[in-house]
């Protein structure tokens, strides 16, 4: 099974990239121009570098090395060049990799080659210090292989080294959904699976978020020598919202986290090793800070949609046992958000804004409690094809997809945005 996937996903993405390589690749604008193209990483870069900067390696050569998995026209392999003496990418698709070599032509340290789609075969063991990859590993379309592929960046990463990738949560947006494209599609990966193939890979995980949405991101490291010391006896000392107006915490919006402050724990403390419920249902371990000193640190929460209102009690295990401390947290629902259209796009490329030329939109909206009291108008006409995906759940962020009515003509035409009590309206233009 996994040397169909693999042909397929060469066959398909060759096809992409003759097709539109750089619109496949970011899903933006249709036919960019190279700069245009290449400019956009500075939107995922920061991620990365944050990630990075988590690193712990060392070594005798003094040589940095990163890989990037699924390195398609190397649009993120160009900025982050600079960060290493060598820089490595693998893709899939020839085609891309021809792109690749292209963009990278004056960074020498760069090196591209394609790969089978469902390991690293070829890459030494403990040989890089950073490995990451992006709108990758949404695509493919196996649990399976994605699986491996997390087992083989464990491999290769040296003790110290830094795994980032993005991966595919929640559920798909309609449009994919409907598409009979498993190599775009590809799978949702469950966030269990992180955590199971860091305890079996040896790997801690550092940051596990947006596990309900399509860009999922995970951060672990490889430990380095061996394990430190206890800095004393494990205590769960305190818990404070997170960072939220309304200074709650809740099980929707902005306040559905807490932070969890600890001491007396190891320096080699991670996520995997950590479990916490709130009056017994599980709540998820999504962030682990540095070693503060003292033995303490910062851990974030999760809070499930699924607990109670009320005063809970919050109980923490670290390898299985529990850590004195038991406290309380008073989970709230989150204050009715106030509604805000943020930017209305064509429903293609996504680049272009308060303007189609596909008949097609995407509006994104913050603040919606219920999408589906939601309605559109467009030139005083009723939108009676529309369909939503949550793309920011904790911000009761929305993306709608609207299909312009059939009577809508070309010019400037002014768009109605309706939620129970709010309006805004904002002018587009409908082009050909």
């Amino acid at each position: 099974m996994a040397g169909t996937i693999e042909e397929r996903m060469r066959t398909d993405w060759n096809e992409r990239a003759r097709s539109d390589a750089y619109y496949y690749a970011i899903t933006g604008r249709r036919h960019q121009d190279p700069a245009e193209f290449l400019a956009t990483a500075q939107l995922i870069v920061p991620i990365l570098e944050s990630a990075l900067s988590r690193a712990r390696t060392g070594g005798t050569d003094g040589i940095r090395r990163a890989l990037e998995i699924g390195c398609g026209p190397g649009r993120l392999m160009l900025p982050m060049s600079r960060h290493f003496d060598e820089i490595r990418g693998v893709d899939v698709s020839d085609e891309m990799l021809a792109l690749a070599r292209q963009n990278l032509r004056e960074v020498p340290h760069a090196r591209v080659d394609r790969n089978s789609g469902s390991d690293l075969a070829g890459l030494a063991s403990r040989s890089f210090d950073f490995v990451y990859s992006y709108a990758v590993f949404q695509h493919i379309p196996s649990v399976l292989v994605v699986a491996h592929y997390l087992e083989e960046a464990t491999r290769v990463l040296k003790p110290g080294g830094v795994l980032c990738c993005q991966l595919r949560g929640g559920r798909l947006r309609t449009e994919d959904a409907t598409r009979n494209d498993p190599t775009w599609t590809g799978c949702i990966f469950p966030y269990q699976q992180v955590f199971d193939i860091s305890r079996r890979c040896g790997m801690h995980l550092l940051q596990i978020s947006d596990i309900d949405i399509q860009e999922m991101w995970v951060v672990g490291r490889m430990p380095s020598g061996s394990p430190a010391a206890d800095h004393g006896r494990p205590v769960f000392k305190a818990i404070t919202p997170t960072n939220n107006p309304y200074g709650i915490v809740s099980r929707n919006g902005p306040g559905a986290a807490f932070a969890c402050w600890l001491e007396g724990f190891p320096e080699s403390l991670s996520l995997e090793a950590l479990r916490i419920t709130l009056d017994d249902v599980e709540a998820i371990p999504s962030y682990i800070s540095e070693h503060l000193g003292g033995g303490g640190f910062q851990l974030n929460v999760l809070v499930p949609g699924t607990a109670a209102l009320g005063e809970l009690p919050v109980k923490l295990f670290f390898n299985g046992a529990a850590v004195p401390g038991e406290l309380r947290v008073k989970i709230e629902d989150y204050p009715a958000p106030q509604p805000e259209l943020v930017k209305v796009t064509d429903g293609v490329d996504l680049l272009v804004e308060s303007a189609t030329a596909t008949r097609s939109l995407k509006v994104h909206l913050m603040g919606v409690r219920d999408p589906a009291a939601v309605t559109f108008e467009v030139a005083s006409a009723a939108v009676t094809d529309a369909s939503y995906y949550s793309n920011y759940p904790h911000a009761f962020g929305f993306e709608f997809t609207l299909q312009l009515p059939p009577g809508v003509g070309p010019g400037v035409q002014v768009l109605r945005v309706k939620a129970p009590g709010w309006e805004r309206t904002v002018e587009i233009e409908v082009r050909g």
